[in-house]
């Protein structure tokens, strides 16, 4: 059954706005329009005439689909990397997190350059599909790749390996999801509508998620001999499920005429775009909340397999793996009713407001953590991760919506449409969250004191010390996340006298 968030939209599908208004004044540069901004409320009346613009139910599930992808190819990786190559291999936690951080170079460069080229690029075909549907196939076919380790090499050459094998995939997924996050933004310019494509994506986002998290439980099985070939079969399994959700927004989506004219007459030479995009205040302070969040989150889900190891479930590595998956599971519930009450919630207190909401979500989750994570009641912890999930949904619920609005005031302030260079930050700086977030698992647990030879069986003061830093990371993500919220002041009001003066400009120009 549809759950009624995703229910609630309505079916007309309109590519450009059926009327024209004479718009309201707006100041010409993003940092004036943001300086008036702070004596203004939060949310307003939809009076512009794009705030009517809908997308059809059909075109939200298939861009969800493709969520589902993108979270595989961010979060798959992270769920397996440390336990095949630490404690089915027996290499060094602190290498193993190194060579992850180095494929983040690699990605630095990359990501604004894929950007770059989609923003760029004509053809009858669109900016983004093209690349979108060549990049889920390669990157569910370098996922296969990835998980084919022999056994018998020393650490420098698993090293090595796991340093190679990533950038394959890591380039790979890199053609998929930045054109993917772009033709997300451009599907609509209404401000609420917006929020409503993006809460299919959240909702796919934890189909994603939810697979990701089963990934290390399917290599336990008891068909496979060790976790290493339950990797082997799982990782090939793993890339066609990508393939197949990665290449649905190809053949439902067709991107917007409007966006893909303006774009052809502006572009914009790739540093000067990527300068440009960086400059922007509005999405720096997005682009801290996603660092904080995502990191945050990305260490938890990975060190949580290690703390149910060490003191919930000691020495038994399968009890663990599937507690973990089936957490997704049963938060699902949860997360659905987070999504509803955040996109409904938004249109009376902001997009603003929902991520205040998240932040101190995250600081209950702390708490809750704490407490819940127990050996007496194991499954109690359940708990503790449906709330943590439903405030880190909301948030990129936010996030992903709030970026389409920023777009708007690139524009009128520089001319050009840039979702591509966009995507292209927001998408690294997650790939660098995940990667920084796992090699910091790594970190953590030679801090602690893990000890891989000895298997999974770790001291008492292991465990506390683990449980310490998962909660002491949410207390930490809470604070410094609502205080950089105060910050914030691109409103609801603001966009729509964006587009306004953006609709004057085209009419003028004819």
């Amino acid at each position: 059954m549809t759950p009624s968030f995703l229910a609630s939209s309505c079916w007309r599908n309109s590519d450009t706005p059926t009327t024209s208004t004479k718009p309201a004044p707006c100041p010409s540069s993003t940092n004036g329009i943001q300086a008036e901004d702070t004596r203004m409320t939060d949310v307003a009346p939809s009076k512009n005439p794009q705030s009517q613009e809908r997308v059809t139910l059909l075109q939200k599930f298939a861009y969800g689909f493709g969520a589902s992808a993108d979270m595989i190819g961010f979060h798959g990786p992270a769920q397996l990397i440390m336990p095949v190559y630490t404690l089915a291999l027996g290499v060094n936690p602190a290498l193993v997190g190194i060579a992850i951080g180095i494929t983040r170079i690699w990605d630095a460069f990359l990501d604004p350059v894929m950007g770059s080229i989609s923003d760029r690029t004509q053809s009858r075909h669109g900016r983004r599909r093209p690349y979108i549907f060549s990049g889920a196939i390669l990157a569910g076919l370098t996922f296969a790749l990835m998980w084919q380790i022999p056994t018998g090499w020393s650490d420098t050459a698993y090293f090595t390996l796991l340093i190679g094998t990533l950038i394959l995939f890591y380039t790979a997924f890199t053609i998929f999801t930045v054109p993917y996050h772009a033709i997300g933004y451009e599907m609509t310019s209404s401000y609420h509508e917006r929020t409503s494509v993006m809460s299919y994506r959240m909702f796919f986002n934890m189909v994603g998620n939810i697979s990701a998290g089963w990934l290390l439980a399917g290599t336990q099985l008891d068909w496979f001999d060790s976790t290493l070939e339950g990797a082997r079969y799982i990782g090939p399994l793993t890339g066609l499920v990508f393939i197949l959700f990665g290449i649905a927004p190809v053949f439902f989506i067709k991107e917007r005429s409007a966006v893909q004219s303006s774009a052809a007459k502006r572009q914009m030479p790739i540093f000067r775009s990527l300068l440009a995009t960086l400059k922007d205040p509005s999405f720096r302070i997005l682009i801290i909340l996603t660092v904080l969040m995502l990191s945050g989150w990305t260490f938890a889900m990975s060190i949580i397999v290690f703390i149910n190891v060490s003191y919930v479930f000691p020495g038994d590595l399968k009890a663990s793996s599937i507690l973990v998956g089936g957490m997704g599971m049963i938060q699902t519930a949860v997360v659905v009713l987070a999504l509803m009450l955040a996109t409904r919630l938004s249109k009376s207190v902001g997009k603003k407001g929902i991520l205040k909401i998240s932040f101190s979500i995250q600081f209950i989750h702390a708490l809750a953590a704490w407490f819940l994570i127990t050996p007496d009641h194991p499954y109690l912890q359940v708990i503790a991760y449906a709330i943590g999930a439903a405030g880190n949904m909301t948030f990129f619920l936010m996030l992903h919506s709030m970026t389409s609005d920023i777009c708007d005031a690139d524009e009128l302030e520089n001319g050009t449409r840039r979702e591509g260079m966009y995507g292209a930050v927001i998408t690294w700086m997650q790939k660098l969250c995940v990667s920084v977030a796992v090699a910091m698992v790594g970190g953590a647990l030679v801090l602690v004191g893990f000890d891989q030879t000895e298997g999974a069986i770790q001291s008492a003061q292991t465990a506390l010390s683990l449980r310490l830093i998962y909660s002491g990371i949410f207390v930490v993500i809470s604070i410094v996340g609502l205080s950089l919220l105060r910050h914030y002041t691109l409103t609801e009001k603001t966009v729509l006298r964006i587009q306004a003066e953006l609709a004057e400009r085209k009419a003028g120009n004819g």
